[in-house]
């Protein structure tokens, strides 16, 4: 069976004004896994599981079907809960309707796994929104940087004024959105649309000093 991946990222529709920097919520670089104990995997999940466990990137889970070749693995994304439950879909997805169960976790080291609501942004996203996004601030202009439910973002510099400057953002995370969900099954898109995960949000406006 081919690796199936999953990237729930979609059309950015809402421009909201962006808090502080500072509340927005971001992790170190280290990242655990932890397993399921008791689930014994198959050849091919096996295989996945090993490429799966080399670039680990939090969030992410990843589902199986025990006793078939079937699996769904998601990862970087900006909450542990949607990571969890797009890997299950995906899994029942690929599967065409097996129980799926959980076999592992991706979540930032120092964290709880079992912690509710555990969230803030993806590795990648982090990334992007502490380094990449200010270095690319223009002196006297505005920037904006949006992310959407699951994994996408956003980002936008040189503009004249706030509303610009959110508004590009929006409209770069829609054009990522865009070619991501399109290489989704019906199935796949119907159910990330019904989470919201279609829904962008502006996190921060960057203001000239």
């Amino acid at each position: 069976m081919r690796p199936s991946r999953m990237s729930l990222v979609a059309l950015c529709a809402a421009l909201l004004a962006g808090p502080a920097a500072a509340e927005v919520k971001t992790f170190g670089n280290a990242v655990n896994i932890a397993k399921v104990p008791g689930v014994t995997l198959g050849t091919a999940q096996r295989k996945a599981l090993k490429h799966y466990s080399r670039k680990k990137a939090y969030f992410g889970a990843f589902f199986v079907v025990p006793d078939t070749d079937h699996y769904f693995w998601t990862r970087n994304f900006h909450s542990l809960d949607t990571a969890r439950a797009a890997a299950k879909q995906g899994c029942e997805i690929v599967s065409e309707g097996k129980a799926c169960t959980l076999y592992a976790l991706l979540y930032p080291k120092g964290t709880d796994p079992n912690t509710a609501r555990l969230e803030g942004l993806s590795q990648r996203t982090a990334k992007e929104f502490l380094n990449r996004y200010p270095k690319r601030q223009k002196n006297g202009k505005f920037g904006a940087f949006a992310i959407n439910g699951a994994n996408g973002y956003g980002v936008s510099y040189g503009w004249p004024n706030a509303a610009e400057a959110n508004e590009a953002a929006a409209a770069y995370c829609n054009a990522q959105s865009a070619r991501d969900l399109a290489s989704l099954g019906i199935a796949g898109r119907k159910w990330a649309q019904s989470k919201g995960l279609d829904k962008c949000r502006v996190i921060d406006t960057h203001s000239p000093d």
